[in-house]
């Protein structure tokens, strides 16, 4: 059979957006197919409704991200593995106990995620977040506000801080790695222990509207702070379930 010309192939933006696809469908099916019941780490501090409808409506009314948005998802699994190779390896060379990609879950917040990378007799955990520069410069810049850090992250890595706790006693830091996209600059930013009791909070009472929303129905929109958690989150390109609830806030007017 012959051999197709260099005019019929696939350009080379193509062939990688598949790979991209097909690397993010590997992911999806081997951490989240069957566990559709489970909250999300990732989502901590954002959306009750993000939890509701993902946990209550089928899979394939969950809108897919656009091509842009994986590729970005996929630069940052880059750096993220790269992160996690070179600790693993100072980590062998040095005899220290870590763990990497560690999938955890509690089961009385019904909360599931995975945890990049923790120091285990040093009691602190990592988690790595990919910015772009303008992200960067409201954090780190000179005209940055104090609580810059998105609620997001600090939630995020108190709720693997509340499950290190629970299980191994002492819990000595939480610790966000950034890496800068734009110039490959990095910072660690060193979270109060505070935010594991926030977490806590956070889980408790994402179980309690979800639970009593499936009774009486979907929590309401507008009570900013919670529903959503932040106003930027009602944005297509931002939350898969934007046309399912109605548009977010700008549906609700």
């Amino acid at each position: 059979m012959p051999k197709k010309s260099s005019s019929e192939h696939k350009s080379v933006q193509e062939i990688y957006d598949n790979y991209i696809q097909q690397k993010n469908d590997v992911k999806v099916k081997t951490r989240y197919v069957g566990n559709e019941s489970w909250f999300h780490s990732s989502v901590s501090g954002l959306c009750l409704r993000k939890h509701y409808y993902g946990s209550v409506i089928q899979p394939d009314e969950k809108q897919s991200h656009d091509i842009n948005t994986y590729r970005l998802f996929r630069l940052g699994d880059i750096v993220h593995t790269d992160i996690q190779e070179a600790v693993s390896a100072y980590a062998k060379q040095n005899g220290i106990p870590i763990f990497i990609e560690n999938e955890i879950r509690i089961d009385d917040l019904n909360m599931r995620g995975f945890i990049d990378l923790g120091f285990v007799d040093d009691g602190v955990l990592y988690d790595i977040k990919t910015c772009n520069a303008w992200k960067w410069k409201s954090m780190f810049g000179r005209y940055a506000k104090s609580d810059a850090v998105s609620r997001n992250y600090k939630l995020q890595l108190g709720t693997y801080g509340l499950w290190y706790k629970r299980k191994y006693g002492k819990l000595n830091g939480l610790v966000l790695v950034f890496y800068n996209k734009d110039n490959s600059r990095m910072r660690e930013v060193s979270l109060d222990l505070s935010v594991v009791d926030e977490a806590e909070q956070y889980w408790t009472t994402t179980n309690k509207v979800v639970q009593e929303s499936k009774e009486s129905g979907v929590p309401p929109v507008l009570n900013l702070g919670v529903t959503p958690a932040e106003e930027w989150e009602c944005n297509v390109k931002y939350c898969q379930f934007f046309d399912v609830c109605g548009g977010g806030i700008k549906g609700s007017f």
